[in-house]
Formats: C-alpha cells, sequence, structure tokens
C-alpha cells in the first residue's frame, strides 16, 4: 500500500476566500491563534475593525476543537450569543500521478461540519432555532483586558518574589527557603494522607471481596444442602416405593395362595363328593344283586 502511495502526489484543491470574521479551525492547529483572533474581532483593534459576530467552523477531528475556542471565548466577551449549526460538507482529495501508465483519482469523502456563530445582536429567527444559546452571566465574564492586566500583575508578582533587593534579600532567600521546605513538607503529609487513604480504600475493596467470597461460599453450602436434601427424599421416595411394591407382591402372593387353597379344598370336595357316588352306586349294585339272588331262591 505504502509503494502504490508513493507513485502519487496528494493535490490540494483551491478553498474560496472567507469573510473576515470567519474562522476555520484546523484539527492540528493550536487554540491559543484561534482564541486571540476571534476576541480581536469581537472587541476590534486599530488594524481590524470591529465585527458584530464571528463565525468559527470545524470539520470532522476539528469539530470538539471548535466547541472549546467557542466557550473560551464567550467568557473572554460579554453578551456574546451562540448558535450552533451541523450539517454535513463534501470534500474531493485528487491524486496526481507521478508515473507514466497511471490515471488521475479523485477520492470523495462525506466529513461532518459544525458551524458555531457568536454574536451580540441575534436576529429573531437565530433566537428560535434549536442550537440558540442565551449569553452567559457577567459574574462567569473575564474581560480580555482584565484578564491580560491580571497576569501582568501576577508575573510582576512573580519576579518581584524570585529576585528581591535591598539589604533583606539573604532575610528573603531564607524565608523562601523555609516556605519552600514548608511546602514540601504539605505536599508530602498530603501524599502521606493519599497513600493512607488508598490503604484503607484497598483494605475496605479486599474485606468486600473477603465478603463476598464469604457469602458465595454460604450459597455454594446451602446449594449443596439443598441438593443433598434432594437426593435423600428421592432416596426415602424410592424406599418407600419398593416398600410398597414388596408389599403389594406380598399381598399378591398371598391371594394366590388363597386362590390355591380354595381350588384345593374345591378339588377335595369334588374327589369326596365323586367318591360318595361311587360307593352309592356300588352299594345300589349290590343291593340290586342280593334281592335278585334272593328272587331266585
Amino acid at each position: 500500500m505504502r509503494a502504490t502511495q508513493d507513485k502519487y502526489e496528494h493535490v490540494r484543491g483551491e478553498q474560496a476566500q472567507a469573510p473576515i470574521n470567519e474562522i476555520r479551525v484546523a484539527a492540528k492547529g493550536l487554540d491559543g491563534s484561534y482564541i486571540k483572533r476571534a476576541i480581536e474581532l469581537l472587541v476590534g483593534t486599530q488594524e481590524i475593525p470591529k465585527q458584530d459576530s464571528v463565525v468559527i467552523k470545524g470539520i470532522d477531528n476539528a469539530i470538539p476543537k471548535v466547541l472549546v475556542i467557542s466557550e473560551i471565548v464567550r467568557r473572554r466577551v460579554a453578551g456574546l450569543s451562540q448558535i450552533n449549526q451541523i450539517g454535513n460538507t463534501q470534500i474531493v482529495d485528487k491524486y496526481l500521478p507521478t508515473e507514466e501508465g497511471l490515471v488521475e483519482v479523485n477520492i470523495t469523502k462525506q466529513l461532518s461540519i459544525l458551524t458555531v456563530k457568536l454574536t451580540t445582536k441575534p436576529t429573531e429567527e437565530e433566537k428560535k432555532s434549536v442550537g440558540y444559546q442565551e449569553p452567559l452571566p457577567e459574574s462567569e465574564v473575564v474581560p480580555q483586558r482584565q484578564r491580560q492586566q491580571g497576569e501582568k500583575r501576577e508575573r510582576n508578582t512573580r519576579q518581584n518574589r524570585g529576585a528581591p533587593r535591598g539589604e533583606n534579600r539573604g532575610e528573603n532567600r531564607g524565608q523562601d527557603r523555609k516556605d519552600n521546605r514548608d511546602n514540601r513538607d504539605n505536599r508530602e503529609r498530603r501524599d502521606n494522607r493519599d497513600n493512607r487513604d488508598n490503604r484503607e480504600n484497598r483494605e475496605r475493596r479486599d474485606n468486600r471481596d473477603n465478603r463476598d467470597n464469604r457469602d458465595n461460599r454460604d450459597n455454594r453450602d446451602n446449594r449443596d444442602n439443598r441438593d443433598n436434601r434432594d437426593r435423600r427424599d428421592n432416596r426415602e421416595n424410592r424406599d418407600n416405593r419398593e416398600h410398597r411394591d414388596n408389599r403389594e407382591h406380598r399381598d399378591n402372593r398371598d391371594n394366590r395362595d388363597n386362590r390355591d387353597n380354595r381350588d384345593n379344598r374345591d378339588n377335595r370336595d369334588r374327589k369326596d363328593n365323586r367318591d360318595n357316588r361311587d360307593n352309592n352306586r356300588q352299594n345300589n349294585t349290590r343291593n340290586t344283586n342280593t334281592r335278585e339272588q334272593e328272587k331266585k331262591q
């Protein structure tokens, strides 16, 4: 892929001239230069006339930077309303071949674009738009001139403290050393306190983890006990079922024995009856023979 890119040269397209009050933010630019330009346009200088509004635009990766710049400018210039608009733009990247036999390549990209308008005179239509934001309270705004004066005064104070003059220079230097030592001691105390807090938090976390582990172990034990109880119940049910089956088998055997006994008794009765009938027949035959012999005599 790299070898293929070396065969082409990226040609940037010509951009239209931007209006004087429009700022186009790049992803790699410095925020300070954009902020300074916007404040100069809104406040006005000897070279730049004062403008009622400033338009800040950013594409794709520069969108977060546009938001940061607009928020800082609103806190440096009082009475600024903000109107946000987001949309899409089409960019064509042109690549010209550096070797013969290759053709020109055009790549079209669809990118998001954010447009932020900072104005002191918003229109009624802009006030009704979705992206409209009212000006910040005056208590949250620090004018640029006042801020510069404060920074200059702080810088002078810091230089005077760092390089005192006169006979008390040694005393001031010793006082500075003592202050530095006190600051270092305070920093060490703070670090120790932070370490102690971290250690306590770690101990609390460990205790919580141990408690969770104990709860998990208890839950596992309860589950094991429940499983054991279920197994015991199942075994008891199986034993009861076996007992019931054995009882039924015993009852069946008893019934069979009773039936056998009844059959045997019936058979015996039948045999007795048959024997009796045979005996009666024999007796009748004997009597008949006896009567016939008597008649013959």
